[in-house]
């Protein structure tokens, strides 16, 4: 049997009151009634955030639900999934296993003519800047490819006269004065899609974002390493001085779905997270290991930490490697509104703050740049001579805010 992911992270969170549940109710009948009526294009699907998302969606019983995800092994699972649960009702979804950079996911928009797209494809993962070539794979998917698409919906705009009813795109808490090339990246994707939505033709009558905390148990997490580490035997590891605000999968749906049916364009969503939601990674190890009816024994040393699996083992324990963090990137303090940000006029929500996006360039000024972003990581040559430093400094001149924390080693260097 599989683990329930909702319900380990609600034991996680030891059992506080699910955040966003009110608001959420608020607005329920409200994008019920949005969803049913419209054909709504996903991207991203079959992510940790897209298939909750999508799961809801499909609940409101939508128009058309169209879900794509370059991960094909995933978009088998999400298909499955869906038609588990939705067994007995006749639901209007299809799954297709694309990169929606690709000419093929434009053509497929250009036949089914969706009237909003949620878009939750990512690199999430700091780890992803440790090399040039790494780093040329996460621009392209959090900046170039929406980049794309989004001119591509605007030269559809002026070509039918009618521009994308609605338009949102995830983005990350790290993007409020990002250290890492990953949260400058979707601070830039930000910047990109408000500053498109003000332009003409327009591409979209509406655009919002959302930024929040870290979702437990989603793919590739820390908290998610846990688990599989259980399941291969061996130690879970961690740092001793990261401290983070979480959410769980439920709860980032809720709030994805207030952010992307959002009433007013141009505003971006984020928690209203309070001090005793922060939480570090050894009590979530803690929790975890708990609900398998084990404590942790918390060693230094790796060796140690191996040799002593079986004998802890035996006695109700889970040997835990923790020491304190020394990779790149990696905050301090975890932030949802940097400085300079001010809040809309409008607060309609108990525990979600709304931000007035203020592009600081025009759509045009950031075409033209990041045109050159584009044609540098399509050539191999050019790449090939880049560093890691020099992208840095380019997507520094693009975000201000941005002040890379450089330690020399990656979380690839990590157990």
């Amino acid at each position: 049997m599989g683990v329930n992911l909702e319900e380990l992270a609600r034991r996680a969170v030891r059992g506080r009151e699910e955040l966003f549940a009110a608001d959420f109710a608020a607005r329920r009948a409200e994008i019920a009634e949005v969803i049913a009526s419209r054909r709504i294009a996903v991207v991203g699907a079959a992510g940790s955030i897209g298939r909750y998302v999508v799961e809801l969606m499909a609940s409101f019983q939508p128009k058309e639900l169209m879900c794509v995800d370059v991960s094909e092994n995933g978009i088998v699972e999400l298909t499955r999934r869906l038609r588990n649960r939705f067994h007995a009702q006749e639901l209007n979804i299809g799954f297709w296993p694309l990169d929606f950079g690709s000419p093929a996911f434009l053509a497929l928009l250009s036949e089914k003519q969706p009237e909003v797209i949620l878009n939750f494809a990512a690199y999430k993962h700091v780890r992803s800047e440790k090399d040039a070539y790494s780093l040329a794979q996460m621009l392209s998917a959090n900046l170039l490819h929406n980049r794309r698409l989004i001119v591509w919906l605007r030269e559809r705009a002026a070509a039918l006269g009618t521009p994308l009813e609605r338009f949102f795109a995830i983005s990350t808490d790290k993007a409020a004065s990002p250290v890492s090339l990953m949260g400058a990246s979707k601070r830039l994707m930000e910047e990109l899609i408000f500053a498109f939505g003000e332009s003409q033709p327009a591409p979209y009558r509406a655009v919002t974002s959302t930024r929040f905390a870290n979702v437990l148990y989603s793919d590739g997490s820390l908290p998610a390493s846990f688990l599989t580490r259980l399941a291969q035997e061996q130690p879970l590891a961690g740092p001793t001085d990261v401290e983070r605000y979480f959410i769980t999968p439920d709860e980032a749906a809720h709030l994805c779905l207030l952010a992307a049916f959002h009433p007013t364009s141009g505003e971006l969503l984020v928690p209203r997270m309070r001090k005793e939601h922060v939480m570090n990674f050894q009590q979530i190890a803690e929790a975890t290991l708990g609900a398998f009816g084990l404590k942790p024994r918390w060693y230094t040393q790796g060796e140690e930490a191996f040799a002593r699996l079986e004998s802890d083992r035996a006695k109700g324990y889970w040997p835990c490697l923790f020491a304190p963090s020394d990779t790149s990137g990696e905050k301090d303090v975890e932030e949802f509104v940097e400085a300079g940000e001010a809040l809309a006029d409008e607060q309609p929500y108990a525990e979600v703050e709304v931000i007035s996006a203020k592009p600081r360039l025009s759509a045009d000024e950031l075409a033209r740049e990041l045109a050159g972003l584009d044609a540098l990581l399509a050539d191999a040559s050019r790449l090939r001579e880049t560093t890691k430093s020099a992208l840095v400094e380019l997507i520094s001149r693009l975000v201000p805010t941005f002040k890379h924390l450089e330690r020399g080693k990656s979380l690839d260097m990590k157990l």
